[in-house]
């Protein structure tokens, strides 16, 4: 209960019990409103709390996710990895032959062409793990294209480095 001297009017005013009771309750009324207010913030100030505690947790769960499902640098993967750059290669030589037998107008393939992408691009691009690529002529290298009986213009062999992978 508050104080008398909060309320002056009461004190001197020459009124009656039921006046001063019911100031005295609409203090009571206030002080419980302003009450209602500070729980209410602090069941907000808790709530946050613990919605920043999740997503912290959060946060650290997928950290560590990220983490362990890293795959370290494996040479033989690397190995794969000059595997298919070298299958590209004799692929876009393969295709260049092929649109050359449709269609004569078409520049011709030439060994020159792709020969430099598989033995000088491969080796410094994957040279922790290539010894050396070599561009490989299944048929007759002075046969034209449309001379050749097989339909393979040529390979680019990939030798990996010794020792790779133990």
């Amino acid at each position: 209960m508050a104080p008398l001297a909060v309320f002056p009017e009461v004190r001197g005013s020459g009124c009656d019990g039921t006046e001063r009771a019911d100031l005295l309750r609409s203090a009571d009324v206030t002080r419980a409103k302003t009450d209602e207010g500070l729980i209410t913030l602090e069941w907000l100030l808790i709530v946050a709390a613990i919605a920043g505690i999740a997503a912290t947790s959060a946060l650290t769960v997928q950290r560590v996710l990220d983490a362990a499902s890293e795959v370290p640098v494996d040479p033989l993967v690397r190995v794969l990895d000059a595997d298919i750059a070298s299958a590209a290669i004799a692929a876009e030589a393969q295709a260049v032959f092929d649109v050359y037998q449709l269609d004569p107008d078409q520049p011709p393939y030439t060994d020159a062409d792709f020969e430099p992408l598989c033995q000088n691009d491969l080796p410094v691009q994957f040279s922790d793990v290539v010894e050396q690529a070599v561009w490989v002529m299944p048929a007759d290298p002075n046969a034209t294209p449309l001379d050749l009986a097989d339909d393979k213009p040529a390979l680019c062999q990939v030798t990996p480095r010794r020792g790779l992978g133990e």
